[in-house]
């Protein structure tokens, strides 16, 4: 929160900083809903998503009602997640397949929901291609908004997903920029621009020069260059294709 109001405060100062039109926030675990909720109804520009990340998997039984309320009663939520899978790391002396059945559960229950209350879902998937596929293929309504959040799959799995979800979209964040980003950019050179969102993954994953640092919204004209080298077009032709690429999936 302190690093979003840090560039905020940066516009104000710089004439020719970035001007940040709109953002989505996460909670997506039980100690982050309140924080998420509150830097929503700071700021007009900033909208909120709530859910369970796989690595909280265990914590869905408990914050269902939770996330429930959240989504139908905060009115700057616009989406559920990120929910999904992530097998890259099992905790030590834990049975594996039981840690990721409670994954594949709460990512389906998750699924539901955003069925149920015909809302976007953001999605999270990490070395679980076909686990993801084959769940969401099998629970989530074809027509249904999504966005695939960070994307670091292959090139595969996102052809898949754009085959299958006509509305789904996939997110790229500064890993794009990285010396060792090679495969990533070779995926973003097959993904058409209407089918392209920018994130940070705040705080993480923040874009050349700035990587090991705090990432932050401000950095996002970076990912957009990246982008646009790949693609060959103009920066703001980036800008102009994920402005309504983002609407088009939220709503906003």
């Amino acid at each position: 929160m302190d690093e979003y109001f840090a560039v905020v405060e940066r516009e104000r100062e710089e004439e020719s900083a970035p001007r940040l039109e709109a953002c989505i926030t996460i909670g997506c675990s039980e100690r982050s809903f309140e924080s998420t909720a509150a830097l929503s109804r700071a700021d007009p520009r900033v909208f909120s998503a709530f859910g369970v990340h796989p690595l909280s998997a265990e914590q869905w039984t408990n914050a269902e009602a939770r996330v429930r309320a959240l989504v139908q009663n905060e009115p700057r939520c616009v989406a559920i997640g990120e929910c999904g899978l992530d097998y890259h790391r099992v905790p030590e002396d834990v049975d594996v397949e039981a840690y990721r059945e409670r994954q594949r559960d709460a990512f389906v229950a998750q699924i539901k929901l955003a069925n149920e209350l015909e809302k976007p879902l953001i999605v999270h998937t990490r070395e679980a291609e076909e686990d993801t596929l084959a769940i969401m293929k099998a629970h989530l309504r074809v027509d249904a908004p999504v966005h695939v959040h960070c994307f670091t799959s292959s090139a595969n799995l996102a052809r898949a997903l754009l085959d299958a979800f006509p509305n789904l979209c996939l997110g790229f964040t500064g890993v794009v920029t990285f010396k060792n980003g090679g495969d990533v950019r070779d995926v973003v050179a097959g993904v058409p621009l209407d089918r392209i969102l920018l994130e940070t993954d705040a705080p993480y994953m923040a874009p050349t020069p700035f990587r090991g640092q705090t990432c932050h919204p401000g950095m996002v004209p970076l990912i957009a260059a990246a982008i646009a080298s790949v693609h060959g077009v103009s920066v703001e032709n980036v800008f102009d294709a994920c402005r309504a690429n983002t609407r088009r999936v939220y709503g906003i």
